[in-house]
């Protein structure tokens, strides 16, 4: 019985981890995280460009102090890079819980902010932003919203060169 108590337990943590208020989230695992733009762009069945336009509560999950409250943030779609075309997209982002943001998560978005965005399909209609996904696009050139490589690579470049990038690889042309 000893040795098989933290088999127990592992079973236990993962099975609660994975639930979300007693059922079982919807939402496909994130993936490894793209070393490289064709690989963002290959990762995400939805590229867009586009505005806030409103943010709503959403979904909550989990019970207690485990509790989790999103947010819907509803993105006006300016130009659609990938993907089938919506006029609107929902993004569900964890909600802050205080002064800390964390690089999973994200600063929280604005309205009228314009983004462009790495997506994977979530829960219901909604569109979770994959792992270095986001790219604020102000004064005509792009700011990575989280660390990693693809973001390294493409701080401060034109907005018009990174688009054209990202749909030169999403046409299968490299760059």
């Amino acid at each position: 019985m000893r040795a098989s108590l933290p088999i127990l337990l592992g079973a236990v943590l993962t099975a609660w981890t994975a639930c979300a208020g007693g059922r079982v989230a919807a939402a496909p695992p994130p993936g490894a995280v793209a070393q490289d733009l064709p690989e963002l762009v290959q990762a995400a069945s939805l590229i867009v460009v586009g505005r806030v336009v409103e943010i709503r509560p959403g979904r909550r999950a989990g019970s207690g102090e485990g509790r989790l409250q999103f947010n819907d943030v509803h993105i006006s779609v300016e130009r659609r890079l990938k993907g089938d075309h919506l006029g609107i997209v929902i993004v569900e982002q964890v909600a802050p819980a205080g002064p800390m943001v964390s690089s999973e998560v994200g600063p929280p978005y604005t309205p009228g902010e314009r983004d462009v965005l790495f997506l994977r399909q979530g829960e219901g209609s909604r569109h979770v932003v994959l792992p270095q996904g986001r790219y604020r696009l102000e004064g005509g050139i792009v700011h990575p919203i989280g660390p990693g490589s693809v973001a390294d690579s493409v701080r401060g470049v034109d907005e018009s060169r990174f688009i054209r990038g990202i749909e030169a690889v999403a046409r299968g042309k490299a760059q």
